[in-house]
């Protein structure tokens, strides 16, 4: 009777081990590896104005210009900043590379981990596609997994292949370029060259006067 009683124990804890497996993987816990995705939004997530940086990793105008606009859009209340990789060709491999790199580091770990990649991008590559040595130090990412999805993942390739033809059809060719975004209305504004704070927030008081004319016909 012991054994029937043992026998009928592990039949039932079996049972119970096997309906909590089914119902993690059908909640996609198991068996499906934890990815995030863009885009990489600096700031509110939901602020009225969406400033679009179009920009290449190994562009030194871009190296020196994407921490004084980040400091800026810290300081505003309703303003983010979002990232669009435009790697230029006259940068090389180096361009596309760390256009992945941080790509990746997105994917694997989140906004913060992108922003801490473009970061570290920005402070240790010469620029001009001469790149830079060494390796990416980012919290929680181990190195081969940064490494085997720059290398490997086609679709964070496409990806990237696929916002620069955007930005090519949009007529965006030089980095660095914002586009400024009412998200109330859709409206936009695009801007060329390193942009002060002085002059986003007239494109800003620009499209707020488009929204507001248009709302007292």
């Amino acid at each position: 009777m012991r054994w029937l009683s043992d026998r009928r124990s592990f039949s039932i804890t079996i049972l119970v081990g096997w309906v909590v497996v089914s119902a993690l993987f059908m909640r996609g816990v198991i068996l499906r590896p934890q990815y995030f995705e863009g885009p990489w939004v600096y700031g509110p997530t939901k602020a009225r104005w969406t400033i679009t940086e179009y920009a290449d990793l190994e562009c030194p105008f871009c190296k020196t210009y994407t921490p004084l606009l980040k400091a800026w859009v810290k300081e505003q209340k309703d303003v983010n900043l979002q990232w669009s990789h435009l790697p230029l060709e006259i940068h090389g491999p180096a361009a596309r590379q760390e256009a992945r790199q941080v790509e990746c580091a997105g994917k694997l770990g989140g906004a913060g981990a992108f922003w801490q990649a473009v970061d570290q991008v920005f402070a240790r590559t010469h620029s001009n596609g001469q790149g830079f040595e060494g390796q990416l130090e980012l919290a929680g990412i181990d190195h081969k997994d940064l490494e085997t999805c720059s290398k490997e993942d086609i679709k964070v390739a496409i990806h990237i292949d696929r916002q620069r033809q955007e930005a090519t059809a949009a007529d965006i060719n030089a980095t660095p370029s914002m586009v400024v975004r009412d998200n109330e209305t859709g409206r936009t504004i695009k801007l060329e060259g390193s942009t002060d704070g002085v002059t986003l927030l007239s494109a800003i008081d620009w499209l707020a006067q488009q929204a507001k004319s248009h709302n007292s016909k």
